[in-house]
């Protein structure tokens, strides 16, 4: 087995820079030999063709990974929702050899070949197995669930809830892959908010994406009685165990979502831990759920939050660069234990920030990174030209936007202007002054 891996690793190799190709070949061949599988994808094709690719190169790279089984029954269980027959994974292992062989002409032997069939007849048995496992267990393929209300906030973030047509099982932390009608075949992730006991309505926070497919539906095009398909709840980013003594909470835009999930997990808790919360937006109108907080401030006095956000006239990352300054002054690490969920890049510096600050690397919870097929290694002029690198495929975090899109506003700050009191529930950017909140 371990000389399939490397025969199977370095064929990869040698075919990586030219993905794209790669995936478009392997999608024409499966379509011409077996076209009643077109059925199974999505009519619009653009960002399927990485994800196959960002799957394969996921797959390669862990082969020799204990918890590669897993993963594969997993996903094997969730693909149940495709309406995915134990007989298609033989076609499509069929092509996918096929387009490896082709774009490997002068590397390609029999030898290579038979270690291809292999490890792909390993892989789709896990995957099938995971499949029969969830149809043991009863397993819906996908859930219906029924919109209840939504909520546009600033044009930008759609706060949805809607009601399962049978138990839904979740966890804090984990995300739902969402299909509307009107979009047959797109599957997006979206982070699960609130708490799986609280009267069975699932809540889920929506950023429009430029030019993104689901998400501009979800915002625009999603109204009370519209039907959404769930596929199972995933993710491995959890809850911190109980037991644990203290918990910074950090999020920012929609990753708000896992975290108020998480929140709501650890306040159930007897004791509860110790608990900080940093909030991070572009700027203080663009706290979409701030009332929901503020609610839970009110109900919890003794928790401890911070807001941050763009104040006017700073810098694109200012706010983020304050709570990075605050984190560094910050002592106690090593005895904390951090949750953060927001976009890939300010996940990234902070958790950097984070284990140079002294807090331990088992000690901080997030979503792993996406696999990108961007790093494809060397590409020439002629080659990015011909064939630039496509979308990131499904990333749970893409879902906000970066914080540094606002731009800086035009002309002097204008003086406020007195304003009713509101009520917090209703304007997710307003908060109630007697807080226990840091606006910082």
């Amino acid at each position: 087995m371990n000389d399939d891996i490397a025969v199977v690793r370095a064929s990869l190799e040698l075919v990586r820079r030219r993905s794209s190709h790669v995936v478009r070949y392997f999608y024409a061949h499966l379509f011409s030999h077996h076209p009643q599988l077109r059925r199974l994808f999505p009519a619009a094709m653009d960002d399927q063709y990485e994800r196959l690719f960002t799957a394969l190169v996921h797959v390669v790279d862990h082969l020799d990974h204990p918890g590669l089984p897993a993963h594969l029954e997993r996903l094997g269980r969730d693909h149940r929702k495709f309406g995915i027959a134990d007989g298609d994974y033989a076609a499509v292992g069929e092509s996918l050899v096929a387009a490896v062989r082709y774009h490997s002409t002068n590397f390609w032997d029999e030898q290579t070949e038979a270690a291809w069939n292999r490890v792909y007849a390993g892989a789709a048995g896990a995957m099938t197995g995971g499949a029969r496992q969830s149809l043991a267990a009863d397993e819906p393929a996908s859930w219906e669930a029924t919109v209840v209300s939504h909520r546009l906030h600033g044009g930008h973030t759609a706060v949805i809830r809607a009601v399962p047509s049978a138990r839904y099982p979740w966890l804090p932390g984990q995300y739902a892959t969402i299909q509307h009608p009107s979009l047959p075949g797109v599957w997006r992730p979206y982070s699960l908010a609130g708490r799986p006991d609280r009267d069975g309505v699932l809540e889920f926070h929506v950023s429009r994406v430029a030019e993104g497919l689901l998400s501009n539906v979800l915002c625009d095009g999603t109204k009370p009685g519209h039907i959404l398909r769930l596929g199972a709840a995933s993710g491995s980013a959890l809850a911190p165990p109980p037991g644990t003594p203290a918990v910074t909470l950090i999020a920012a835009g929609t990753g708000w979502s896992a975290v108020k999930a998480v929140l709501e997990e650890l306040l159930a808790r007897k004791p509860a831990p110790r608990i900080r919360i940093d909030v991070v937006a572009r700027g203080e109108a663009d706290f979409y759920d701030g009332g929901s907080l503020v609610d839970i401030l009110s109900a919890h006095p003794y928790l401890s939050a911070y807001w941050w956000f763009r104040e006017w006239n700073e810098a694109r990352t200012g706010a983020a660069e304050r709570l990075h300054s605050n984190l560094t002054a910050r002592r106690g690490w090593p005895g904390e234990t951090v949750y953060l969920c927001g976009p890939v890049m300010f996940v990234q510096e902070t958790a950097e920030l984070l284990h140079e600050c002294g807090l331990p690397a088992e000690s901080l919870i997030r979503d792993p990174l996406p696999t990108s097929v961007q790093q494809r290694g060397y590409v020439s002029h002629a080659e990015q030209f011909l064939d630039p690198p496509p979308v990131t495929w499904i990333d749970p975090e893409a879902r906000t936007r970066p914080l540094d899109l606002m731009p800086p506003q035009p002309g002097p700050r204008p003086e406020p202007q007195p304003q009713p009191e509101p009520e917090p529930t209703d304007n997710g950017g307003w908060f109630e002054p007697h807080q226990a909140v840091g606006r910082v």
